[in-house]
């Protein structure tokens, strides 16, 4: 109800456009508390066609727009800025799998070598592992024990019980090198 009577203080047409000053005088709210709002609004679909505009050009302000020629233009301008926010990901990405790559060097994988132990193949701990979990298979079993992801606490607890050891010997962890990332 109350996005509601936020959208409607939107006026309609760049020409009417507001700026944030005005929105926080009428709506008694600070910039922050109006930028809140604003993106709420911004996600808000009562199901009409008008779609809130936050145009940077020609002094800036907020309206609402239902014109097709200003809806295509301000998508352009939504994805250059999103393209341009997201530039720096991949290289962000990759600075912080490389610490990530380093903490699993911490993590020592025994599920593989606990099975061998065991004399299963991995088709025998699958078919046993479907009664814990009936999607569970072998290209999971493998991811696992190739250390391309982990199981969830539920699937480590399962595999634990089909080699009769505690969870806690399928991984371990070199404590030294955890001490560097606390």
């Amino acid at each position: 109800m109350k996005n509601e009577l936020f959208w409607n203080d939107i006026p309609v047409g760049k020409e009417n456009a507001v700026k944030y000053d005005f929105l926080c005088a009428m709506w008694g709210v600070d910039k922050r508390a109006a930028r809140a709002i604003l993106h709420k609004l911004s996600l808000y679909d009562n199901g009409d066609n008008y779609i809130l505009i936050r145009s940077s050009k020609n002094g800036g302000g907020f309206y609402k727009t239902d014109d097709r020629e200003e809806l295509k233009a301000y998508r352009k301008e939504c994805l250059n800025k999103g393209r341009s926010n997201f530039a720096p990901v991949k290289k962000i990405n990759r600075v912080l799998n490389a610490q990530f790559d380093d903490l699993q060097a911490c993590v020592f994988n025994n599920l593989k070598a606990v099975r061998i132990t065991a004399r299963l193949k991995q088709e025998e701990v699958v078919e046993q592992m479907r009664r814990y979990d009936p999607h569970f298979d072998a290209p999971m079993l493998s991811k696992f024990e190739n250390g391309f992801c982990m199981p969830t606490p539920y699937q480590l607890a399962g595999l634990a019980k089909i080699y009769g050891i505690p969870a806690s010997e399928l991984f371990r962890i070199d404590e030294n090198a955890l001490s560097v990332y606390a």
